[in-house]
C-alpha cells in the first residue's frame, strides 16, 4: 500500500517535479551536500511549496528512494518458473548490484534513512524496504512463505554489507558479486560434511 498523498493531479505532477530533482542532484553529489533550496529551484518551485509536500530533506529524499526503486523492481519481470529460485534470486540481486554500482549515492542515502527520526521519511523508507523485499521473496516461489523470507533476508544482507564495502572504497565491486553469489550457491547447495569433521 503506497503511502503516497492523495492530491489532486496538478499537484502530483508539481510533487513529481520536485521529486526528479532531487533525483537528479543525488546522481551526481553526495545526499550531504545537497541543500534543499538547490532542489526547490531546480523543481521550479518555491522553498515554502517544497515544505509544503515534505516536512524535511530527509522526508523528500525517503520519497526519492521509493520513486527511484521503482523501475528496479519492475525490470524483473514476471517470475520465470522454469528458471530455479537460486538463479532467480541471483538475477534480482545482480540487477540491485547494478543499480547501486551506477548509482552509489542512493546506496550511501539509505544509510541516512535507517537513523532518521522524521516519521514521514521513516515511513517512506519502510515502504521503500518492503517492496524490495516483496520484490527478493517473488523470486523464490514455490519456498515455504517463512523460508522465502528467511533467505531474501540473509541474502541482503550479505549484499549491503558487500555494497558498502564497495561505496567505501574497500573492495572493488567484482568482489560484491563473487560474495552475493557465493551466499546464494551456500544458502541452495550447503558445503559437504567432510568424514570425521
Amino acid at each position: 500500500m503506497s503511502t503516497q498523498p492523495a492530491l489532486p493531479a496538478y499537484q502530483l505532477a508539481r510533487r513529481g517535479r520536485i521529486v526528479q530533482a532531487a533525483s537528479e542532484m543525488l546522481e551526481g553529489q553526495e545526499y550531504e551536500r545537497i541543500q534543499i533550496r538547490e532542489v526547490a529551484e531546480r523543481a521550479g518551485v518555491a522553498l515554502g511549496t517544497l515544505y509544503r509536500y515534505f516536512s524535511s530533506k530527509e522526508h523528500l529524499y525517503a520519497a526519492v528512494m521509493v520513486d527511484w526503486a521503482e523501475p528496479f523492481r519492475e525490470s524483473g519481470g514476471p517470475v520465470d518458473e522454469a528458471r530455479a529460485p537460486q538463479e532467480r534470486i541471483r538475477g534480482r540481486l545482480h540487477l540491485t548490484i547494478r543499480a547501486f554500482e551506477k548509482y552509489p549515492n542512493f546506496f550511501a542515502l539509505e544509510s541516512v534513512m535507517q537513523g532518521t527520526s522524521d516519521a514521514n521519511a521513516a515511513q517512506l523508507f519502510a515502504e521503500f524496504n518492503e517492496r524490495n523485499m516483496v520484490a527478493y521473496r517473488s523470486e523464490l516461489g514455490g519456498l515455504p512463505a517463512g523460508q522465502a523470507a528467511d533467505i531474501s533476508s540473509v541474502l541482503t544482507a550479505v549484499m549491503a554489507r558487500e555494497l558498502m564495502a564497495f561505496t567505501l572504497g574497500w573492495k572493488p565491486i567484482e568482489d560484491v558479486y563473487r560474495l552475493v553469489d557465493r551466499a546464494v550457491d551456500l544458502i541452495f547447495s550447503p558445503l559437504p560434511v567432510q568424514a570425521g569433521a
